[in-house]
């Protein structure tokens, strides 16, 4: 056989080869896989995997609800404690040195798989998520559904409390993960830059100002997607399926050569979107810790859709 028919024959079958690796990872060509699907676990797989070494489950709900009943093996971190106060604004990123005090105290290490549930795969799992993120931990993901798809499932429940060892746990924080206020106003009409206000319609057009702010509105330029329109309707709420969510993204022009800074009122619904955009993909994508209620309140930024809460500024810009 000549040559050049053995080479037009070698290379033929590696790229057949190679679109078939790329489709059964769901990479290339496939809309129906998720593009990073390790960050999303069914309860289904979690159930199979409860006897792994290095799978460290942290459930992010009170410490009540924890008692009443959790994931065998899963340890308790709630939220509220890797968030502060900081400039009058709740619920932001605590210190480096507590986030990692409070990863080491439940047996966190670099090394661990670590998988996330709070009631019902909402955002106190994800916000978690974004922490990890931000500091750089390589293995982590979010339980689709929540607690209340493994109950669904009727896999078992208990009240022991894992003796776990206290770790060291160390980060390295990403800037890249992380907005400010300052950064999103620098960038307000930088067309490679998009923003995702991730909170209800009502507080996107300044109807509803949200608990402590003080003027109703929206960062210029913002696109709205609520983040419940993540989820199914019906319980327990789920990620919606990869191409539903890309259609509901792209549709408002959120594609994936443009970094996506996305935000709320304090940052937490904001990370349910954060994660569904990692999930599907999108290579930069940013939270804003400080969110709405450090913009409006601040006094620095400019507003679309203003309105006080005492009704004596009624002009809505946009």
């Amino acid at each position: 056989m000549p040559r050049v028919a053995i080479t037009f024959i070698s290379i033929l079958f590696l790229s057949i080869t190679g679109l078939a690796r790329a489709q059964m990872t769901g990479k290339v060509g496939d809309p129906n896989r998720y593009e990073n699907p390790q960050l999303l676990i069914t309860a289904e797989e979690l159930h199979a995997r409860l006897e792994e070494p290095r799978l460290r489950i942290i459930d992010v709900r009170s410490q009540d609800a924890y008692a009443q009943g959790h994931i065998p093996g899963a340890v308790n971190l709630p939220i509220g404690q890797i968030t502060v106060t900081r400039n009058g604004i709740p619920g932001m990123l605590a210190p480096q040195e507590v986030v990692e005090e409070s990863l080491g105290a439940v047996g966190v290490t670099p090394e661990s798989r670590v998988v996330i549930y709070d009631e019902a795969g909402g955002d106190r799992a994800t916000r978690l998520f974004w922490v990890l993120d931000y500091y750089g931990h390589p293995h982590m993901a979010v339980l689709d559904g929540g607690f209340a798809a493994w109950q669904a499932a009727a896999f078992p429940i208990t009240t022991a409390v894992p003796a776990v060892p206290k770790t060291t746990y160390r980060g390295t924080p990403d800037p890249a993960k992380l907005a400010t206020g300052e950064w999103i106003r620098d960038h307000l009409t930088d067309p490679a830059v998009v923003l995702v206000d991730a909170r209800s319609r009502a507080e996107f057009r300044g109807k509803v100002a949200g608990r402590g702010v003080k003027i109703a509105g929206h960062i210029p330029g913002a696109v709205n997607i609520d983040w419940v329109r993540n989820l199914t309707e019906t319980a327990p709420r789920k990620i919606l399926p990869p191409t539903t969510l890309r259609r509901l993204y792209a549709e408002v022009g959120i594609s994936q050569d443009k970094t996506v800074v996305v935000y709320c009122r304090s940052g937490m619904r904001a990370s349910h979107t954060y994660f569904v955009l990692r999930l599907l993909g999108y290579p930069r994508v940013r939270l804003y810790d400080g969110s709405w209620l450090e913009w409006a309140n601040s006094g620095k930024f400019p507003l679309q859709h203003q309105c006080r809460l005492d009704n004596t500024l009624r002009t809505r810009q946009g």
